[in-house]
């Protein structure tokens, strides 16, 4: 009977029902993916060599061009194409054929990363600068992943805030 009582008793008291957290970030007034193709050095590809070359979509070694390209992506990616656009390499190619820009690469990785891809959307995953109420910069994957070899090597975060600029802060709103 008692424990009857004290189930009862408890939306009254200091457990009661409380409305359910919130589970992604508040939205901002606007989100603005950072664009890439300004940090790219080759880019433009058509405009700099591959407009004199026809396209070649057989695998093979690179010995003169891109050499530097170690395509370590999965068992799937094992050629360019997979998602550049073959006859226009200013663009990535989806699943489905269409095209984006590079500037829109998250839309590629998005495919079959899906998880993290929902993650970076709600800010969790990857680098949000900004204000969650006015404006936020959100750096695409390949700001922190290489696209061909993607693995992320390990790093050291940055040390938290020093507590004394916290009190700084407080005393300031004394």
């Amino acid at each position: 009977m008692i424990l009857v009582f004290v189930s009862a008793a408890a939306p009254l008291g200091c457990h009661r029902a409380e409305p359910r957290a919130r589970r992604t970030p508040p939205p901002s007034a606007t989100v603005t993916i950072v664009p890439r193709t300004p940090s790219i050095a080759t880019y433009s590809c058509m405009q700099r060599c591959h407009t004199r070359l026809p396209p070649n979509p057989t695998q093979r070694e690179l010995v003169e061009f891109h050499t530097d390209k170690r395509l370590a992506h999965g068992t799937t990616l094992t050629w360019c194409t997979f998602c550049h656009q073959s006859d226009n390499l200013d663009r990535l190619r989806l699943i489905d054929g269409s095209l984006v820009s590079f500037d829109d690469g998250h839309r590629v990785c998005s495919q079959c990363h899906a998880e993290r891809y929902r993650d970076w959307t709600r800010g969790i995953h990857g680098v949000t600068t900004g204000s969650w109420r006015d404006v936020a910069q959100r750096r695409s994957c390949t700001a922190c992943h290489n696209p061909h070899d993607p693995h992320r090597t390990q790093f050291n975060a940055l040390p938290p805030p020093s507590r004394e600029r916290g009190r700084e802060q407080e005393d300031h709103h004394e």
